[in-house]
C-alpha cells in the first residue's frame, strides 16, 4: 500500500506540476502583456492583499525584501504598480495596483477561467463532480 501511495503522489506531484506551468503559460500567451509569470503573481497577491506593505509580499512570497524591491521597482517602470507612504507612518511603503496592473489581472483572471474550463471540458459529466470534489478534499488540511 506504501508503494502503491508513493507512485501516486510522484504521478499526481508531476501532472500537477505540468497542469500549472500550462495554464501560465496559456494565460502569458493568450493576455496582451509583456509580464513575466513572477510579476502577474506579484500583481495578483498585490490585488488581493489590498495596498500591502512590501515587507508583507516578500513574507508572502518566502524572499527576501530586497528582491521583492527589484521585482516592485520593473512594476512601477511598466506603470502597473505604484508605492505609496502609510498615512500615519511614512516609514511605511504600500504598493497598489494601477488600472493598468488591475486590468491585467482583470484579463488574465477571465483567460484563466477560460483555460482551466478547456481542461475541465476534457472530463464526462460523471468525472466532473467526481474530480472537483476530490481535489477540494486533497488540498483540505491545507
Amino acid at each position: 500500500m506504501e508503494d502503491e501511495l508513493l507512485a501516486y503522489t510522484d504521478r499526481f506531484r508531476a501532472a500537477f506540476e505540468l497542469s500549472h506551468r500550462k495554464i501560465v503559460q496559456a494565460v502569458l500567451s493568450e493576455i496582451d502583456s509583456e509580464l513575466t509569470a513572477p510579476q502577474l503573481f506579484m500583481l495578483a497577491m498585490i490585488s488581493k492583499e489590498n495596498s500591502p506593505k512590501q515587507s508583507q509580499l516578500a513574507d508572502r512570497m518566502g524572499v527576501k525584501p530586497s528582491a521583492i524591491t527589484v521585482m516592485i521597482d520593473r512594476l512601477v517602470q511598466s506603470g502597473h504598480v505604484i508605492r505609496k507612504h502609510h498615512e500615519k507612518d511614512r516609514r511605511i511603503v504600500l504598493v497598489e495596483n494601477t488600472e493598468a496592473g488591475a486590468a491585467v489581472i482583470k484579463q488574465a483572471t477571465e483567460v484563466q477561467k477560460k483555460v482551466i474550463a478547456r481542461g475541465l471540458s476534457q472530463l464526462s459529466p460523471d468525472e466532473l463532480p467526481v474530480f472537483v470534489s476530490a481535489f477540494e478534499k486533497f488540498i483540505s488540511p491545507y
